[in-house]
This record gives structure tokens, sequence and C-alpha cells, in this order.
């Protein structure tokens, strides 16, 4: 008998005391033609090629389900650790249960030495530890989903004991995928953020959140990183903000991938045609816009690079900003799409209520209402008191009845508790519960979801609402001096960019066309 038959027949036994007798009869039979089939395979052991040929004669979806669920039995029972036709284990390893981790924990001290548990444990343990939290049911099952990812990774590698060397090669196994194409960025985020906090428990035990920043690296050789770090360096002594060095840093890996150079020594033999690719390559990835961000910052690189003795030749000449026609009209949205927003509004998310009512009722600016704080708002006396951001001027806002009560139905009724101490009011919905960097994302999706648009140009920005809020203001002919004090603009030249919404006097102001073409004398001899 060979080893096929042996296995069917130990898996029939099985399931001969588990089911009943029809579903047996039916299970019997799909696994006596896998038999058979193997024969006509020629194939008399369990293998990856018997169960593909197999599932592969399936031409009903539940037909499919049968042939899979028998292949599925007979790959427990043989241990093949086959996978299915979608890339899975036919028989994921399973995790041991939280009291079985939870009694293994008991003797063990942290930081956790290599190949001292099984990975499942830990598993279990970063569990745990995450649940004070309480993350979302659909974050909760992401991480889980790649942890389990992880320790099928380590089962198919042999071993599922714990080593920090076979997790990290999870990861690099991972970003080589996504590299591929084979594996989407946020599945690759999730799964190294899971292995990250893995690693933590590990070491102490316990888990803070924390953001796990990846460090960027512009090529695998040495000394081109040296020198991308070299070049940081310098921008640090410029005294650049973070975000502005995170920028230059993009350019600069875009200049290196874009030129197609891989070491320090390429870029000493840098040539015209590899800084035309760069333009081209620049110019397929970003509009317009951001292409007269980039492309000054490229200019500065290569100047660097030149007086440093990096390249031969200063190429930074080649670098031209592209001609950007920069609009002056504000966009804002018509009274009719403003009610279409309102309504929209009424089946969003209380933040998302409150936080755009602030922008369209007060005009305040993005990172203004991400950065108001209880302290700032008066309940007893209506009013909103903050010092903006931008100009650092204090501002005085009247508390409207609509605005306060959206403010106050967000903070009893969708606010986490969890972020009870934290001083300011909008924060975020999961873990970490900090404040918002910016409502872009809040007011774009509300504007798409209402289908609204602007008028001048297409905008999604919360700036839209403070300029429908000044061309509502200019429509009613209220001085300009209440216009600016209500913006908060520091002088009278800053609302110059909003009179191009006050159409009615703009009509005033151009010339009318009676003098074109007309010639007339004036006295001596000159022609006017």
């Amino acid at each position: 008998m060979n080893q096929l038959k042996e296995v069917v027949n130990a898996v029939l036994e099985q399931q001969k005391l588990q089911l009943a007798p029809s579903t047996y009869d039916a299970r019997k039979n799909y696994l006596k033609h896998l038999v058979e089939h193997g024969d006509y395979l020629g194939i008399q052991v369990p293998c990856q090629k018997l169960y593909d040929s197999y599932v592969a004669r399936a031409v009903t979806p539940d037909l499919r389900f049968q042939l899979l669920h028998a292949v599925r039995l007979v790959d427990r029972e043989a241990g093949t650790k086959a996978l299915t036709p979608e890339g899975k284990l036919y028989n994921e390893p399973k995790l041991p249960s939280a009291s079985e981790s939870e009694e293994v924990f008991r003797n063990i001290a942290f930081p956790v030495d290599d190949c001292r548990i099984d990975t499942g444990h830990l598993i279990r343990r970063a569990e745990s530890e995450m649940a004070y939290l309480h993350l979302s049911s659909s974050t909760r099952w992401q991480y889980m989903q790649a942890w389990r990812e992880l320790y099928t990774f380590l089962y198919l590698s042999r071993s599922t004991v714990f080593m920090r060397e076979s997790c990290n090669a999870f990861v690099e196994d991972n970003t080589q995928k996504h590299e591929d194409g084979s594996l989407n960025e946020w599945k690759r985020k999730i799964r190294r953020r899971s292995v990250c906090v893995l690693l933590e428990v590990a070491d102490t035990g316990c888990f803070q959140w924390k953001l796990f920043l990846s460090k960027k690296i512009c090529c695998s050789d040495d000394t081109m990183e040296s020198l991308r770090q070299q070049y940081l360096t310098f921008l640090q002594t410029k005294n650049f903000e973070k975000k502005t060095i995170a920028l230059y840093d993009y350019a600069f890996r875009s200049f290196i991938k874009g030129a197609g150079v891989t070491d320090v020594s390429g870029l000493r033999e840098l040539q015209t045609a590899q800084i035309q690719s760069l333009l081209v390559f620049l110019s397929e990835r970003l509009c317009l816009n951001s292409r007269g961000t980039v492309f000054p910052i490229i200019r500065q690189i290569l100047s660097y690079l030149y007086t440093a003795g990096f390249i031969p030749t200063d190429f930074s000449g080649m670098i031209l900003t592209p001609a950007y026609k920069k609009t002056h009209l504000r966009p804002y949205i018509t009274a009719s799409d403003e009610k279409k927003l309102f309504r929209a509004m009424e089946e969003a998310p209380l933040r998302t209520k409150a936080m755009m009512r602030l922008g369209l009722r007060l005009g305040l600016r993005d990172i203004d209402i991400c950065c108001l704080r209880f302290s700032q708002i008066d309940w007893k006396n209506d009013q909103i008191i903050l010092e903006q951001e931008k100009t650092g001027v204090t501002i005085y806002l009247p508390l409207l009845e609509d605005v306060g009560n959206a403010i106050m139905d967000y903070i009893l009724n969708e606010r986490p508790t969890e972020a009870k101490k934290n001083p300011y009011v909008f924060v975020r919905r999961q873990a970490p519960y900090k404040k918002l960097e910016s409502m872009y994302m809040v007011c774009s999706k509300l504007f798409e979801r209402a289908e609204i648009q602007t008028v001048n140009r297409d905008s999604c920005g919360v700036h839209v609402c403070r300029y429908t809020l000044t061309h509502k203001l200019l429509l009613n002919k209220i001085p300009h001096q209440v216009i600016t004090d209500v913006l908060g603009h520091v002088s009278k030249e800053s609302d110059k960019p909003y009179l191009s919404m006050e159409e009615q006097m703009l009509k005033e102001c151009p010339l009318d066309f009676s003098l074109i073409g007309q010639k007339y004398w004036e006295e001596g001899d000159g022609f006017v």
C-alpha cells in the first residue's frame, strides 16, 4: 500500500468518528477520488503537485470547496505544509491559547533570550499588552493577522522558536515583496510595525505606544548613504525645520534614483544625459505644482555636490523651475453648495461636523482648529479666545450656538475617553490619541461626499471655508476693518488677495474701451 493510501485511510478513520454517516460517505468519495487521481498521475506520496492538480479539476465553486477541504485533511495528516492556489497554507499553525502563554511567562524574565520560548507565546503577550489602547476591532484584526503571517513564515522556516534574527528576516522578506510589487504598502507597514511591537515586548515585557520610524536608505552602497547623512547634517546646521529637512531628503533620494547613481564614484562620472533622465523621472511622478517645489531643491543639491567636489560639473543650470501661472482668484463655494455641505455634515462624524462649523462659520485656519484647546473656549461668555498659530495675534470670536453645540456634542458623545487628559479638543479616533496635525482629509472627504465644486479653481482644503466666509461678508458690504478683525489679519495688506472675490467692486474699476483706437491732436507737432 502506498503512502497516499495510508494517509487517506488514517483520515477516514478520524472522520468516521466525527461525522454523520451521510456526510462521511460524501467525504470518503472525495478522498477516494484523490487517491485515484494520484494513481492516474503516478504519484503515491502526498505532495504539492498532487494537490494542485486535484483542485484544478473543480468546475464549480461548490466542488472546489469540497476538493480543497479534502486536500486540507490529507495535508494536515501528512504534514506536507502545502499551499493553496492563492498561496496560503492549507493548515496554518495554531497559536497557543492566552492561558497557556500566561502560564509560560510566570517563569520567564525579561528581556527574553533568543531560542527561549515559542514566538506564539510572545504574540499572545503582545496582544494583551496592547489591550489598554482600546483599538478598533479592525485594527486589532490587522495586528493579529500580521502576527499570524509572521508565525506562518517561521513555521515554513522549520522553527517557530523566537529569534530576533528570524523576525527581522520576515521584515526584510516583506520589504523585498513590496519592492517587487507583490505586496501592498499598507500590508508591509502593518507587518513591520507588528514585528516592532513584538520585539519591544520581548525586551521589556510591555508596550508603550510610539511611532516606529524606519531609516530611509537611498542606496545599499555604504558610501552613498554616508554622503546622504553628511548632506542631512549640513541641512541641520542651517537650522532647517524637520519637515523641511524631510523634503530635502526626499529630493536627494529622488535625485539618486532618477539619475541612476549607485555609489559615490558614479557621481564623479555624472553625465548630462543622466540629468535629463532625472528630469523625465521627476516629471512623470510629480504634478506641476510639486515640480515647482522640488526642482529648486534639486538645483541646490547639485550646487552642494559640485562645491563639495562630488560631481565634476555644476549641472544646477540645467534644472529650470517650470513655469507655473499662479492664479490670484481665491476659491469659494456658492450658497447652494454650502447648503449641500451642511446637509452632508448631518450624516458625518461629530468631529467632522464640529471642525467644519469652526471653518465655515468662524473662518478659522486649519492649524488653529487642530490646535484648539479646552482652555480657549469660554463657555460662560460664549466666546473663543485663541492665539493664532500663524501670526501669534490673539483674536476674540463669538461662540455661535450651532458651533458650540457641535463641539459639545463631539466632546460628550464621540471624543475618546482615553484622551481625557489631552488639552486639545480634537484628537485622533485611534491610539495614539493626540491632536490632529491637519484636517485636510476631514474637509476633502466631506467635499467629495457632498459633490462640492468650488468657484474660480478646484480646491478642497479648509481655506476654502475661510474664503467662503470672506466672500459672504463682502457680499453683505461688511467694512473691511471688520473682515480684517474676523480673519485675524495683522494688517490690511493681508486682505488684498481676498479682494478678488468682491466682484461688483472689481467691475467698477476697469476703464471702458471708448478711447481704444482713437487719435487726436494736441498743440504742437506731437501726435498722440
